[in-house]
């Protein structure tokens, strides 16, 4: 790899760039690339400190639900009994172990908490979301 190479971290898949490098603020930490976040959290609990909890959250778990809320009325009634879906749901994650063990968390516990859903059928795709940094992620699609 080439020192211009976007890396990703070991421990949770965010990309660090060679100015992390250069900086040291990402570095490798018991033979694993880690970002500047994973870093500061294992030098913590490597100095005695007590260990953070997951970086991965979802967002009804701090994050301002303001933009991403779910809409409760429809005009339309979800047919329970037919194989046509009325809804989707669409459900995304970077492409690392971490955060699609996250996703399945996430879908079953939306899927627990809505007993009136029967999943019709689902669509899965890899592709970049823009935001800050440009990250492949899985994006899912359930129909219901």
């Amino acid at each position: 790899m080439t020192e211009d190479t976007v890396q990703s971290c070991d421990a949770c898949g965010a990309s660090i760039y060679p100015e992390h490098i250069a900086k040291h603020t990402a570095e490798r930490h018991e033979g694993k690339l880690l970002c500047p976040a994973c870093l500061r959290e294992k030098r913590t609990v490597s100095g005695g400190g007590k260990p953070t909890k997951s970086r991965i959250h979802g967002f009804s778990t701090g994050q301002s639900n303001a933009v991403h809320h779910e809409r409760q009325e429809f005009r339309r009634p979800i047919l329970e009994d037919s194989v046509r879906a009325t809804r989707c749901k669409t459900f995304h994650c970077k492409l690392t172990d971490a955060s699609i063990h996250h996703l399945n968390d996430q879908i079953n516990e939306w899927v627990d908490a809505h007993d009136e859903v029967q999943i019709k059928f689902a669509n899965s795709n890899v592709g970049v979301v823009e935001g800050k940094h440009s990250d492949p992620h899985l994006v899912i699609t359930l129909f219901y």
